[in-house]
């Protein structure tokens, strides 16, 4: 079988239990890099040597070594399927060798600044766009609020639930509401129980008034906000940069309680959104020496 005919049938069978950017994603690697490669040679045929080649060339095209990284981790997957149908004997791709990179991204803007990013989506002017605003500020990627849908929402526990389909730990989460989250998720579940004619409303929470349909692209308006608040250019997943950073530099929360508020399943992925200052190193010190001369 080539891989061809595999990814579709692989595809065919995955696709219910994968989230929709995760499809769209692999499929646009498939389609657009792995297919065109290697998609007419057999699945047994292809060999560690035919992998790495397939990632000298990737890089050689200016591809970063994440991004190909991706790459390869969807075809991995392909083939640990395979594997467990004894369509092939091994993954080719466990081997594959790759550049060390450091995909961590510093966020140093002042604590003003930060703090003006804060009330500035607090007051926003645009009141659904503030509320989606207001929720990732809570932490939540941008994939988790867009795909909120009111079987998530718990108003009597004050809870909302994340399930694994739509957060990238895997794992069902839950996370009790702040009273300015919980007022906008209610005023938002009373204006749908009037348009749906219900108590008890379906369908994804934040809707497009004029679409009807959930949104899928907030980059024009992230770039509203940010003008009209004359703000500082960053892309709106720094806003999990923002809150990791604020909350280890100015609020001096420990890592652990950060981690889960971001949605981690470890402290190591959370050090990535974390731009510690220099100073940290100092002030811990000086506290050593000070605990110590008044003993």
């Amino acid at each position: 079988m080539t891989l061809q005919n595999f990814y579709d049938e692989f595809f065919e069978l995955t696709v219910p239990i994968q989230s929709e950017k995760t499809v769209l994603t692999k499929r646009a690697f498939f389609k657009n890099r792995i297919l065109p490669s290697l998609g007419e040679m057999e699945m047994g045929e292809v060999k560690y040597i035919h992998i790495q080649k397939f990632v000298n060339d990737l890089l050689g095209v200016g591809l970063k070594p994440k991004t190909v990284k991706n790459i390869i981790s969807g075809l991995s997957t392909l083939y640990r399927y395979a594997e467990k149908h004894e369509i092939v004997m091994a993954n080719p791709c466990q081997y594959a060798e790759l550049p060390q990179f450091d995909n961590k991204r510093d966020f140093e803007y002042s604590k003003e600044v930060q703090v003006e990013f804060v009330k500035s989506a607090l007051t926003y002017r645009e009141p659904m766009m503030r509320d989606i605003f207001l929720f990732l500020f809570h932490g939540r990627r941008k994939g988790e609020v867009l795909n909120l849908t009111w079987d998530m929402v718990d108003f009597d526990q004050r809870l909302y639930k994340i399930p694994a389909m739509i957060n990238k730990a895997r794992k069902n989460m839950s996370y009790k509401m702040t009273d300015i989250l919980y007022d906008r998720l209610m005023f938002h579940y009373l204006h749908e129980c009037i348009n749906q004619n219900t108590r008890f409303p379906r369908g994804y929470v934040f809707v497009n008034p004029e679409t009807r349909t959930k949104y899928s692209y907030l980059k024009k308006a992230w770039e509203r906000f940010l003008e009209s608040n004359d703000l500082p250019k960053i892309r709106l997943h720094d806003i999990r940069h923002l809150i990791g950073t604020y909350s280890i530099n100015i609020l001096e929360l420990p890592i652990e309680k950060i981690s889960h508020t971001l949605g981690h399943t470890n402290v190591a992925t959370t050090e990535k959104y974390v731009t510690i200052k220099p100073e940290t190193s100092k002030q811990v010190i000086d506290k050593i020496f000070a605990s110590v001369e008044s003993v």
